[in-house]
Protein backbone atom coordinates (compact mmCIF):
# COMPACT_ATOMS: atom_id res chain seq x y z
CA UNK A 1 0.00 0.00 0.00
CA UNK A 2 1.76 2.90 -1.63
CA UNK A 3 2.08 6.45 0.40
CA UNK A 4 -0.74 7.50 -2.19
CA UNK A 5 -3.15 5.42 -0.93
CA UNK A 6 -2.85 6.20 2.81
CA UNK A 7 -3.92 9.36 1.30
CA UNK A 8 -6.37 8.51 -0.48
CA UNK A 9 -7.74 6.75 2.40
CA UNK A 10 -7.34 10.04 5.02
CA UNK A 11 -9.66 11.80 2.73
CA UNK A 12 -12.13 8.75 2.47
CA UNK A 13 -12.35 8.76 6.48
CA UNK A 14 -13.18 12.04 6.41
CA UNK A 15 -15.79 11.79 3.71
CA UNK A 16 -17.38 8.84 6.11
CA UNK A 17 -17.27 11.45 8.92
CA UNK A 18 -19.19 14.37 7.18
CA UNK A 19 -22.31 11.98 5.86
CA UNK A 20 -22.17 10.08 9.31
CA UNK A 21 -21.92 6.89 7.36
CA UNK A 22 -23.37 3.89 9.55
CA UNK A 23 -21.38 1.25 7.98
CA UNK A 24 -19.22 -0.87 9.96
CA UNK A 25 -16.31 0.36 9.46
CA UNK A 26 -17.58 3.81 10.71
CA UNK A 27 -19.13 2.14 14.13
CA UNK A 28 -15.67 0.80 15.03
CA UNK A 29 -13.58 3.93 13.95
CA UNK A 30 -11.56 1.48 11.70
CA UNK A 31 -11.03 2.07 8.22
CA UNK A 32 -11.93 -1.48 6.41
CA UNK A 33 -9.90 -2.41 3.29
CA UNK A 34 -10.76 -5.26 1.18
CA UNK A 35 -7.62 -7.53 0.66
CA UNK A 36 -7.45 -10.26 -2.27
CA UNK A 37 -5.20 -12.60 -2.57
CA UNK A 38 -3.97 -16.21 -4.14
CA UNK A 39 -2.38 -18.11 -1.84
CA UNK A 40 -3.34 -21.06 -3.22
CA UNK A 41 -4.57 -21.15 -6.63
CA UNK A 42 -2.02 -20.67 -10.00
CA UNK A 43 -0.28 -17.53 -8.91
CA UNK A 44 0.83 -18.84 -5.93
CA UNK A 45 4.07 -18.21 -6.23
CA UNK A 46 3.68 -14.36 -5.81
CA UNK A 47 0.47 -14.55 -3.45
CA UNK A 48 2.07 -16.67 -0.39
CA UNK A 49 4.59 -13.36 -0.37
CA UNK A 50 3.06 -10.49 -1.39
CA UNK A 51 0.02 -11.26 0.82
CA UNK A 52 1.49 -11.57 3.96
CA UNK A 53 3.55 -8.22 2.65
CA UNK A 54 0.43 -6.37 2.62
CA UNK A 55 -0.59 -7.11 5.88
CA UNK A 56 2.75 -6.48 7.25
CA UNK A 57 2.57 -2.94 5.76
CA UNK A 58 -1.03 -2.80 7.31
CA UNK A 59 0.52 -3.66 11.07
CA UNK A 60 3.17 -1.22 10.25
CA UNK A 61 0.78 2.10 9.61
CA UNK A 62 -1.47 0.90 12.24
CA UNK A 63 1.45 1.11 14.53
CA UNK A 64 2.55 4.81 14.13
CA UNK A 65 -1.02 5.75 14.55
CA UNK A 66 -3.38 4.44 11.85
CA UNK A 67 -4.39 6.75 9.30
CA UNK A 68 -6.01 10.41 10.75
CA UNK A 69 -5.87 8.34 14.21
CA UNK A 70 -8.12 5.61 12.80
CA UNK A 71 -6.61 1.71 12.66
CA UNK A 72 -6.67 0.24 9.13
CA UNK A 73 -8.74 -3.45 9.31
CA UNK A 74 -7.73 -5.67 6.39
CA UNK A 75 -10.42 -8.63 6.13
CA UNK A 76 -8.68 -11.21 3.16
CA UNK A 77 -10.24 -13.76 0.56
CA UNK A 78 -7.92 -16.06 -1.23
CA UNK A 79 -9.64 -16.30 -4.48
CA UNK A 80 -7.32 -18.53 -6.06
CA UNK A 81 -6.72 -16.07 -8.87
CA UNK A 82 -10.36 -17.08 -10.18
CA UNK A 83 -12.88 -14.47 -10.88
CA UNK A 84 -16.27 -15.85 -9.84
CA UNK A 85 -14.55 -15.52 -5.80
CA UNK A 86 -13.01 -12.15 -6.55
CA UNK A 87 -16.27 -11.22 -7.71
CA UNK A 88 -18.29 -12.33 -4.45
CA UNK A 89 -15.36 -11.46 -2.24
CA UNK A 90 -15.79 -7.75 -3.32
CA UNK A 91 -19.24 -7.51 -2.93
CA UNK A 92 -19.06 -9.09 1.02
CA UNK A 93 -16.46 -6.16 1.30
CA UNK A 94 -18.85 -4.04 0.20
CA UNK A 95 -21.23 -5.43 2.53
CA UNK A 96 -18.52 -4.99 5.43
CA UNK A 97 -18.29 -1.15 4.78
CA UNK A 98 -14.69 -1.56 2.54
CA UNK A 99 -13.13 1.81 1.44
CA UNK A 100 -11.07 0.43 -0.33
CA UNK A 101 -10.41 -3.09 -2.53
CA UNK A 102 -6.75 -4.53 -2.91
CA UNK A 103 -7.38 -5.86 -6.30
CA UNK A 104 -5.38 -9.06 -7.08
CA UNK A 105 -5.17 -10.19 -10.92
CA UNK A 106 -5.77 -8.90 -14.06
CA UNK A 107 -8.94 -11.20 -14.83
CA UNK A 108 -10.14 -9.83 -11.48
CA UNK A 109 -9.80 -5.98 -12.40
CA UNK A 110 -10.95 -6.60 -15.87
CA UNK A 111 -14.40 -8.28 -13.82
CA UNK A 112 -14.47 -5.26 -11.44
CA UNK A 113 -13.60 -2.14 -13.06
CA UNK A 114 -17.47 -0.91 -13.66
CA UNK A 115 -18.21 -2.26 -10.24
CA UNK A 116 -15.55 -0.14 -9.07
CA UNK A 117 -16.64 3.06 -11.01
CA UNK A 118 -20.48 2.33 -10.07
CA UNK A 119 -19.49 1.78 -6.47
CA UNK A 120 -17.03 4.70 -6.39
CA UNK A 121 -14.80 2.29 -4.20
CA UNK A 122 -10.87 3.21 -5.35
CA UNK A 123 -9.42 -0.54 -6.11
CA UNK A 124 -5.62 -1.11 -6.71
CA UNK A 125 -4.30 -3.10 -9.13
CA UNK A 126 -0.49 -4.57 -8.33
CA UNK A 127 0.06 -7.27 -10.79
CA UNK A 128 -0.13 -4.91 -12.80
CA UNK A 129 -4.35 -4.49 -13.92
CA UNK A 130 -5.50 -3.12 -17.23
CA UNK A 131 -3.00 -1.04 -18.97
CA UNK A 132 -5.85 1.56 -20.01
CA UNK A 133 -6.18 2.09 -16.43
CA UNK A 134 -3.38 4.19 -15.98
CA UNK A 135 -5.53 7.11 -17.80
CA UNK A 136 -7.30 8.39 -14.74
CA UNK A 137 -10.26 10.60 -16.73
CA UNK A 138 -11.43 7.13 -18.03
CA UNK A 139 -10.94 4.99 -15.03
CA UNK A 140 -11.21 7.51 -11.53
CA UNK A 141 -11.21 4.37 -8.98
CA UNK A 142 -8.56 2.43 -10.60
CA UNK A 143 -4.98 2.78 -8.93
CA UNK A 144 -2.18 1.27 -11.04
CA UNK A 145 0.55 0.73 -8.44
CA UNK A 146 3.55 -0.33 -10.67
CA UNK A 147 4.51 -0.02 -14.43
CA UNK A 148 1.99 -1.14 -17.01
CA UNK A 149 2.12 -4.56 -19.10
CA UNK A 150 2.75 -2.61 -22.27
CA UNK A 151 5.41 -0.28 -20.44
CA UNK A 152 6.69 -3.22 -19.57
CA UNK A 153 6.77 -5.17 -22.98
CA UNK A 154 8.15 -1.86 -24.26
CA UNK A 155 11.12 -2.07 -21.73
CA UNK A 156 11.94 -5.28 -22.41
CA UNK A 157 12.08 -5.26 -26.12
CA UNK A 158 14.12 -2.26 -25.84
CA UNK A 159 16.43 -3.45 -23.73
CA UNK A 160 16.65 -6.16 -26.35
CA UNK A 161 17.42 -3.89 -28.68
CA UNK A 162 20.23 -1.89 -26.72
CA UNK A 163 21.80 -5.70 -26.71
CA UNK A 164 22.00 -5.60 -30.38
CA UNK A 165 23.44 -2.40 -30.87
CA UNK A 166 20.27 -0.43 -31.54
CA UNK A 167 18.65 -2.49 -34.08
CA UNK A 168 16.32 -5.52 -33.93
CA UNK A 169 15.70 -5.34 -37.76
CA UNK A 170 15.98 -9.63 -39.15
CA UNK A 171 15.74 -10.80 -35.23
CA UNK A 172 13.39 -12.83 -33.97
CA UNK A 173 11.81 -12.49 -30.11
CA UNK A 174 9.77 -14.77 -28.47
CA UNK A 175 6.60 -14.21 -26.31
CA UNK A 176 5.45 -17.05 -23.90
CA UNK A 177 2.97 -15.43 -21.88
CA UNK A 178 -0.14 -17.33 -19.53
CA UNK A 179 -3.17 -17.58 -21.82
CA UNK A 180 -5.70 -14.92 -20.13
CA UNK A 181 -6.24 -10.90 -19.60
CA UNK A 182 -2.55 -10.38 -18.05
CA UNK A 183 -0.67 -11.83 -20.53
CA UNK A 184 -2.67 -11.23 -23.67
CA UNK A 185 -2.41 -7.35 -22.67
CA UNK A 186 1.01 -6.12 -23.71
CA UNK A 187 0.44 -8.13 -27.30
CA UNK A 188 -0.92 -5.01 -29.18
CA UNK A 189 1.96 -3.51 -27.84
CA UNK A 190 4.53 -5.97 -28.74
CA UNK A 191 2.54 -6.51 -32.50
CA UNK A 192 3.10 -2.64 -33.03
CA UNK A 193 7.13 -2.65 -31.88
CA UNK A 194 7.57 -5.74 -33.79
CA UNK A 195 5.95 -3.38 -37.35
CA UNK A 196 8.36 -0.59 -36.16
CA UNK A 197 11.48 -1.74 -35.37
CA UNK A 198 11.31 -4.82 -38.52
CA UNK A 199 11.82 -8.02 -35.47
CA UNK A 200 9.77 -11.31 -36.21
CA UNK A 201 7.52 -11.40 -33.33
CA UNK A 202 6.39 -15.20 -32.10
CA UNK A 203 3.94 -15.66 -29.48
CA UNK A 204 3.55 -19.11 -27.45
CA UNK A 205 0.40 -18.90 -25.52
CA UNK A 206 0.00 -21.37 -22.38
CA UNK A 207 -2.91 -22.29 -20.50
CA UNK A 208 -3.38 -22.97 -17.43
CA UNK A 209 -0.02 -22.88 -15.42
CA UNK A 210 0.83 -23.55 -11.45
CA UNK A 211 4.38 -22.60 -10.63
CA UNK A 212 5.66 -25.50 -8.65
CA UNK A 213 8.79 -23.90 -8.08
CA UNK A 214 11.61 -21.26 -9.62
CA UNK A 215 15.20 -21.29 -9.03
CA UNK A 216 17.78 -19.62 -10.30
CA UNK A 217 19.65 -21.27 -13.18
CA UNK A 218 23.54 -20.77 -14.05
CA UNK A 219 24.15 -20.32 -17.55
CA UNK A 220 27.12 -19.72 -19.99
CA UNK A 221 25.25 -17.28 -22.23
CA UNK A 222 26.65 -14.69 -23.77
CA UNK A 223 25.96 -11.34 -22.72
CA UNK A 224 23.15 -10.62 -25.27
CA UNK A 225 21.01 -12.88 -23.63
CA UNK A 226 18.81 -12.48 -20.95
CA UNK A 227 19.39 -14.61 -18.01
CA UNK A 228 15.35 -15.62 -16.52
CA UNK A 229 15.21 -17.87 -13.93
CA UNK A 230 14.31 -21.38 -14.44
CA UNK A 231 10.58 -22.47 -13.62
CA UNK A 232 9.07 -26.37 -12.80
CA UNK A 233 5.18 -26.25 -13.84
CA UNK A 234 2.78 -28.05 -14.81
CA UNK A 235 0.54 -26.59 -17.72
CA UNK A 236 -2.31 -27.60 -19.83
CA UNK A 237 -1.43 -25.72 -23.41
CA UNK A 238 -3.60 -25.87 -26.70
CA UNK A 239 -0.81 -27.69 -28.51
CA UNK A 240 1.08 -29.93 -26.20
CA UNK A 241 -1.90 -31.15 -23.90
CA UNK A 242 -2.74 -31.10 -20.46
CA UNK A 243 0.46 -32.35 -18.41
CA UNK A 244 3.17 -30.56 -20.33
CA UNK A 245 6.16 -29.38 -18.39
CA UNK A 246 7.15 -26.06 -19.46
Amino acid sequence: MPQYLIILLAALVGLTGALGAASPAAASHEIVIGVQCDRTGATQIVGTVYCPAQHDYIALVNSKGGVEGHKLKALEVDHEYKVPPAVESYERFKKDGAVSILVYGTPQIYALAAKLTEDRIPGTSPGFGSAAAADGTRYPYIFPIAATYWSQGTAAVDFVKKQFGGTLKGKKIAYIFYDNPAGREPIEVLEDLATREGFQLKMFAVRSCRWCGARPRRTSTPPAASRWPRATTRCSSPVSGPTTRC
